[in-house]
C-alpha cells in the first residue's frame, strides 16, 4: 500500500486489523502512527487503549492482541524492533512464535489494530514477513522524490502562514539536505527569521540554516576552483573538527569534480540546466550554481582533479599513503590544476 492510500483510508476510518509500516522515511512514517493513533484511540483513553511492545514473542503480542479495550472499539498494539522481521529474536523460538503468529493474524480479533512498526526496510526472507504480505497491509515510506519535497515543504511553510517557490525549495533542500526532521526544524527557523514577512527568500537560507556536510564540501570545493586556498583549507579543516572523516570528504570532493565534469561535457551538448540536473539527478539550483564555476575549466582539468581524488583515495585504502594528510595533498594538487592552466 501507498503511504497515500494509507493516509486516505484511516481518515475515512477503513482501517486494518494489522500493519507493517516500514521504508527509511521516518518523519512520514511516525506521522502516520500518530494518525492511526488520533483517528483509533478516544482522546483522554489513549495511555489506557494502547500496548507498546518492544521485540515480543508470539504468545505475548497474542494476549496483548486480545486485551479488551476500554471504552473505545479497538486496543492499538504496536510492535517495534521485531527480530521476526529483522535482525535476530532475542529470548525465544522465533520459527516457533512467528508460525503461531502467522496463523493468529489469519482471523485477528476485531477489536485490535496490530501495528509492526519498522525501522528502515523488515527483511523480506523472514518467516512472518512473508506470513504478513497475505494477511497485512504493508505500507512503503519511502524518501520522498523532488516534486513531493517541494510540497511538502511549501505545505509545512503554508501551516506558518509563509510561501515559497519552488527554487527556493531546491536550494534548500541543497543546502540542508532531504531528511525530513532536519528540514522541520530548518522551516521553523526560516519562519521565525521572515518574521512578518510572508515569503521566504534565498538569502534567508544562507543566513539562518545549517549547511548539510555535503553542502559545505561543495563550498568547500567552491573555494578550490576559485583559487581561494585558504578558505578551502579553513572549510576542510572545520569539517574535520566536527567529526567528519577525511577519507569520506575525499569521497565528497571527487563527486564533486565528476559533477562539474558532467555539467561542462552536457553544457558543450547544449543543454539547459534542467535538463542537466534531470540527466545527472543534481539539483537544478546546484547545476546554475556549477554551471558558472565550470567555464573556467577544460574538461580536461576537471577530469584531472577527479582522478587526483581517485588516485589518493586508492594510495591511502592500499596502504601506500597515510591518511593524515591526504586531504590537503589532494586539495593542493587541485589548486595547482587551476593555477597550470591559467599560465
Amino acid at each position: 500500500m501507498e503511504r497515500r492510500t494509507f493516509f486516505e483510508n484511516v481518515a475515512k476510518g477503513v482501517i486494518a486489523s494489522c500493519y507493517v509500516l516500514e521504508g527509511p522515511e521516518e518523519y512520514i512514517k511516525r506521522s502516520a502512527l500518530e494518525t492511526l493513533r488520533k483517528r483509533l484511540l478516544p482522546e483522554g483513553l489513549e495511555d489506557i487503549n494502547e500496548t507498546r511492545l518492544t521485540d515480543p514473542d508470539a504468545d505475548t503480542l497474542i494476549a496483548a492482541s486480545e486485551t479488551l479495550p476500554f471504552m473505545s472499539e479497538r486496543r492499538l498494539v504496536i510492535v517495534r524492533e521485531s527480530g521476526m522481521l529483522q535482525g535476530r529474536a532475542k529470548g525465544y523460538d522465533e520459527s516457533r512464535s512467528a508460525a503461531a503468529l502467522a496463523e493468529y493474524l489469519q482471523n485477528p480479533p476485531d477489536t485490535a489494530c496490530i501495528v509492526f512498526y519498522v525501522n528502515d526496510k523488515a527483511d523480506g526472507r523472514k518467516k512472518l514477513y512473508t506470513a504478513l504480505k497475505k494477511c497485512a497491509e504493508i505500507v512503503q515510506f519511502n524518501a520522498l522524490d523532488d516534486r513531493e519535497l517541494i510540497r511538502w515543504i511549501a505545505q509545512t511553510l503554508k501551516k506558518l502562514d509563509k510561501q515559497v517557490s519552488a527554487s527556493t525549495c531546491q536550494k534548500l533542500t541543497f543546502t540542508v539536505g532531504t531528511e525530513l526532521y532536519t528540514l522541520s526544524g530548518e522551516l521553523q527557523k526560516l519562519a521565525a527569521y521572515a518574521g512578518d514577512r510572508s515569503e521566504i527568500l534565498p538569502e534567508d537560507i544562507d543566513a539562518v540554516c545549517t549547511k548539510s556536510t555535503a553542502y559545505r564540501v561543495y563550498d568547500l570545493t567552491g573555494a578550490l576552483t576559485r583559487g581561494d586556498g585558504k578558505t578551502a583549507f579553513t572549510l576542510s579543516a572545520a569539517l574535520q573538527r566536527d567529526g567528519e572523516e577525511p577519507l569520506y570528504l575525499l569521497a565528497l570532493l571527487q563527486n564533486e569534480c565528476r559533477r562539474m565534469l558532467a555539467i561542462k561535457l552536457l553544457r558543450e551538448e547544449g543543454l539547459s540546466p534542467d535538463a542537466i540536473a534531470s540527466k545527472i539527478g543534481a539539483p537544478p539550483f546546484a547545476v546554475r550554481q556549477l554551471s558558472g564555476q565550470v567555464t573556467r575549466y577544460t574538461a580536461e582539468q576537471l577530469q584531472m582533479m577527479s582522478d587526483a581524488c581517485m588516485e589518493t583515495e586508492y594510495l591511502v585504502k592500499s596502504g601506500r599513503l597515510p591518511q593524515e594528510g591526504a586531504l590537503e595533498k589532494t586539495m593542493l594538487q587541485v589548486l595547482r590544476i587551476r593555477t597550470e592552466g591559467q599560465l
